[in-house]
């Protein structure tokens, strides 16, 4: 089997022909007679980890030819106990789970020249930056994430325009300000483009203008925010004088905390953007002799890509060399886990805070800006 195309995808992530009878829903629990599970073959063990909406590449057996196979690269739409749905270049495919061979997530594609961390388009990067920093409420709009989170941050509750929203211009524009009204929330809007990019130059930016809508809603660190990339081989690596670190796959309390000395918390929505993406780790420093965090980083994780959030030092420990120890750390892991570029956020005004990563190999990759509907 190649692989069939599929047109109506509004059910693709129902189970089909599986029986899930009381007490052996498991994957893999035995039948009656002793029998490996349909759910529990090699392909449902290599797709499992597959993270749906991200580009995957896919091995996968032909119909009737043992020992022969085709690949199937695209984005991974849904996915169920038995099939698998990629958008392909070509059309859409549903793929028989027990018939894949081998599946893994891979980068975003190349859209340019340059290095690894350059040659990702904005709007590619856009998307894959927004998995490293997930919403907890999201929605849809043609290729646009709308994302809500009660307030905390921009990035979490922001519509992001990428790609074409399926509606004309207006309507879109419409259909996302029902969508946040109907959480409560002002509608905004986050629209990016080349670095020193003119807002009104973009049609969706022109057409919020016209609106009434402002650029930063009034918050200077949102006018104009910059997207930073580098290679985590650039990076000053770490040495023997370097401060301990520790990174924790779990979310500990006092670095949530620590967290909370550089912005509001929102109780529950906070916890949830910092553990939503696939992959993250918590990083820190700590005072040798009290114990407290002193700096710390939230590290995203992703197939080539390392997304780095929420750079912190505590103002009593400025200017120690705790935040390059920390960017350094984020690159040694990024290095050990092939992942060669690295992104991260920095708004404009930070003059500061943008010559420290331009120190350490960053540069500008392109720019984004918050456009807020005015209050009613």
């Amino acid at each position: 089997m190649t692989g069939d195309p599929t047109h109506g995808p509004a059910d693709e992530t129902a189970s089909t022909g599986t029986s899930h009878a009381a007490g052996d829903s498991r994957p893999g629990a035995p039948s009656d007679g002793g029998a490996t599970s349909a759910q529990d073959t090699e392909g449902h063990r290599v797709s499992a980890g597959l993270t749906v909406g991200s580009r995957v590449v896919v091995r996968y057996r032909l119909e009737g030819a043992e020992a022969s196979a085709t690949d199937f690269l695209g984005e991974l739409v849904a996915r169920n106990d038995d099939f698998l749905v990629v958008d392909t270049k070509i059309e859409r495919v549903k793929l028989i789970r027990a018939d894949i061979i081998a599946a893994k997530d891979v980068p975003p594609p190349a859209s340019r020249p340059g290095r690894a961390h350059e040659r990702v388009s904005a709007d590619d990067l856009e998307k894959l930056m927004a998995k490293g920093w997930q919403a907890l409420d999201r929605g849809g709009l043609g290729d646009w994430v709308l994302r809500a989170s009660e307030g905390f941050t921009g990035r979490a509750n922001s519509a992001l325009v990428v790609g074409d929203p399926s509606l004309p211009l207006v309507k879109a524009i419409e259909f996302v300000e029902r969508w946040y009204a109907e959480r409560g929330l002002p509608a905004m809007f986050q629209v990016h483009g080349r670095p020193g990019f003119e807002i009104s130059s973009d049609p969706t930016g022109a057409a919020l203008l016209d609106r009434g809508y402002t650029p930063g809603g009034g918050r200077a660190q949102w006018e104009r925010v910059l997207v930073m990339t580098g290679l985590s081989a650039a990076v000053p690596p770490l040495t023997e004088e370097s401060v301990p670190v520790t990174a924790d796959a779990e979310l500990q309390l006092d670095w949530l905390m620590a967290y909370g000395e550089q912005r509001s918390i929102v109780p529950g929505a906070t916890e949830a953007v910092l553990t939503g993406s696939e992959g993250q780790l918590f990083l820190s420093a700590r005072d040798p002799g009290s114990g407290r965090i002193t700096a710390l980083a939230r590290m995203a994780i992703h197939p080539g890509w390392a997304g780095i959030f929420g750079l912190w030092v505590h103002p009593d420990h400025r200017h120690e060399g705790l935040g390059s120890t920390l960017v350094s750390a984020v690159a040694m892991v990024a290095r050990e886990n092939n992942m060669p570029a690295i992104y991260l956020q920095v708004s404009a005004d930070n003059g500061e805070g943008v010559a420290f990563w331009e120190s350490l190999g960053f540069a500008v990759h392109h720019e984004y800006t918050y456009l807020v509907r005015p209050a009613s």
